[in-house]
């Protein structure tokens, strides 16, 4: 019988290893970036082709490579960062596992030219596929740059797998701007052929916040700041109420080094409790300085994953200091315990004019009669205040119910401002009115598009909003489709994004609202969960613009919303494939009170 084991070539070992490394040009950018921090480099340019699956250049004026540097760099595990085991209980740099640029060697046409201070010449070697090819003496600047051409040209399925230009630059923008936060006393720049997309001189932290996000976060910026004997905290929190309904707006960084923690996010969460809007995430830029010696690093390829000493003692500090600076701020809600609930307006008729109340008068009325009369019905209303003065709930109470009757006369009920209540002949129905109108919603968009009617309702005050650079990126994706369902969009100087219509089904004072959670989704990568990009626009706008929960609605809301529901292709799940509504037939029901 053969023997089955065998050591894997070299190129094949190699090839496997970049797999965990370079997963795509984001994270190839991410490599060569922080090669060029720990080079102590103060400038660093990155030069994009088809968003860095033609070519990418990294160039820094760092310390720079001797020519036995230069022809070790490239090999797998060489590394200036560490000499011992010992040292990796003490990372201070970025890199340290001497994997990156072998990584990359072994799936590109690799090109590195590098010069010392000290040296006349600079040195310049190139590389296919993990072969070098040429080394020469160069004239180059001090510093290094490398040039990465045809990324995956060798291994197929793995190019194959990349996505379209935008998305791959937006994945760049991300990891670019995690890079820049954490360094904002680096000058960074990024372009995309010859476009400028970035241009970030040295700054403080909120300074670099504002050029990257824009002017409008600066408003809703909240300081952090806490020094214990354990760790320090430093950076800025976002206000509740600027919150987003995905964790784009969440950057965690650890000794300058961008992590990627639940727990501690769980921290941050608990902390803004009961002040965020409903399924929104908070926005926070936090920094944490920490001993070396107390963190590990060294768990995967990525190094987004970290592991802390006492995770626990860390998430109770966080914890405690975000609230603190959320109640100097006055973020927190205060509880006003001399109001009175009697006086509190429901959320639909806050704007209603007072009515003046009627009597009326039943002539009929004669309490004497005899006990079948069709008014004696006080037993039943009796027995309704014995319960409300022991303090059971009463299903049927005015303040948790609204009684309409549909076109089709049967009865429906509104209770916790939440659920309808209706019933067909021979079932109750249930119905989620969240839900069902997002359903209601959604059909309606996705309508406007295989009708082509991009009908649209014209804003009386257009809107101006200030998009990000991946932002830009998304509107220029997203610009057909957006007008085919009657959207007026227009980007004027560079970054302004005029919205002068909208479609008729959105109300106009929620078309910013739209716009920003759209964007939302797209920066989240949330459309891999959709199958085009009109039914991820008609699930993001069904999303925002639904009556939520808790929202009291008018006896024809009521009405309008079953029947709109059961005009519905689909009438049992939401665009979500969440169950809109459930029914109790009538023999179940009998069956609760055997």
């Amino acid at each position: 019988m053969k023997d089955i084991i065998k050591i894997l070539p070299e190129h094949v070992s190699n090839q496997i290893a970049a797999g965990e490394v370079v997963q795509r040009p984001s994270s190839l950018i991410k490599e060569l970036i922080e090669n060029s921090i720990d080079a102590l480099s103060d400038k660093i340019q990155v030069f994009l082709n088809q968003s860095g699956k033609k070519s990418i250049k990294v160039v820094d004026n760092g310390l720079g490579m001797s020519k036995k540097d230069l022809m070790l760099c490239f090999q797998r595990h060489a590394t200036s960062k560490i000499s011992e085991s010992n040292d990796l209980f003490n990372i201070k740099s970025k890199g340290f596992r001497g994997e990156a640029l072998s990584s990359i060697a072994a799936v590109s046409f690799l090109e590195i030219v590098t010069r010392r201070k000290t040296d006349k010449f600079g040195y310049k070697i190139k590389i296919k596929a993990g072969k070098i090819e040429s080394n020469e003496k160069v004239v180059s600047n001090v510093g290094t740059y490398v040039i990465v051409k045809n990324l995956f040209f060798n291994v197929p399925a793995r190019r194959n797998f990349l996505k379209s230009d935008s998305v791959e630059l937006r994945h760049i923008i991300n990891e670019f701007n995690r890079i820049s936060i954490a360094h904002h006393d680096i000058n960074f720049t990024l372009y995309q052929r010859e476009s400028e997309i970035f241009s970030l001189l040295k700054s403080s932290i909120h300074g670099r916040i504002k050029n990257i996000f824009g002017k409008k976060i600066e408003e809703n910026l909240i300081p952090i700041r806490e020094k214990t004997s354990f760790v320090k905290i430093d950076g800025y929190i976002i206000k509740p109420e600027a919150s987003k309904k995905t964790r784009g707006m969440q950057f965690l960084f650890v000794n300058n080094r961008f992590i990627k923690n639940n727990f501690l996010f769980h921290s941050i969460n608990k902390a803004y409790e009961g002040i965020l809007p409903e399924k929104n995430y908070p926005g926070f830029f936090i920094f944490l300085e920490v001993d070396s010696k107390s963190i590990d690093v060294n768990i995967h390829p990525n190094k987004i994953e970290v592991r802390f000493e006492d995770e626990q003692s860390l998430y109770s500090i966080i914890n405690s200091t975000v609230k603190h600076s959320l109640g100097i701020f006055q973020v927190t809600p205060t509880i006003d315990f001399e109001a009175k609930s009697s006086f509190e307006i429901p959320y639909s008729k806050r704007f209603d004019q007072p009515i003046s109340p009627k009597i009326e008068v039943d002539s009929n009325f004669n309490p004497f009669k005899n006990t079948t009369s069709k008014y004696h019905s006080k037993i039943w209303n009796k027995s309704e205040t014995i319960y409300e003065e022991v303090g059971s709930s009463n299903l049927f109470n005015s303040n948790l119910l609204n009684e309409i009757v549909s076109e089709n006369g049967n009865k429906i009920f509104q209770i916790m401002n939440s659920y309808l209540i209706t019933s067909t002949s021979n079932s109750l129905l249930i119905i989620d009115q969240e839900r069902a109108h997002q359903r209601i919603i959604y059909e309606k968009l996705m309508k406007k598009i295989t009708k082509s009617d991009n009908s649209s309702q014209q804003l009386i005050f257009p809107v101006n909003l200030i998009l990000s650079e991946s932002q830009k990126l998304i509107y220029y994706d997203l610009k057909n489709t957006l007008t085919e369902m009657g959207f007026r969009v227009n980007l004027k100087d560079k970054l302004n994004l005029n919205i002068t219509g909208i479609p008729g089904i959105c109300s106009d004072n929620k078309a910013t609202k739209i716009i920003e959670d759209l964007f939302d989704e797209f920066e989240n990568d949330h459309k891999k969960e959709s199958f085009s990009y009109g039914d991820l626009i008609a699930k993001s706008i069904s999303q925002s613009t639904s009556i939520k929960k808790g929202i009291s609605l008018q006896k024809e809301e009521q009405k309008k919303i079953v029947n709109n529901l059961f005009n519905c292709k689909e009438q049992l799940l939401s665009p979500f494939q969440q169950k809109i509504f459930f029914s109790i037939s009538k023999p179940e029901l009998q069956n609760k009170f055997s």
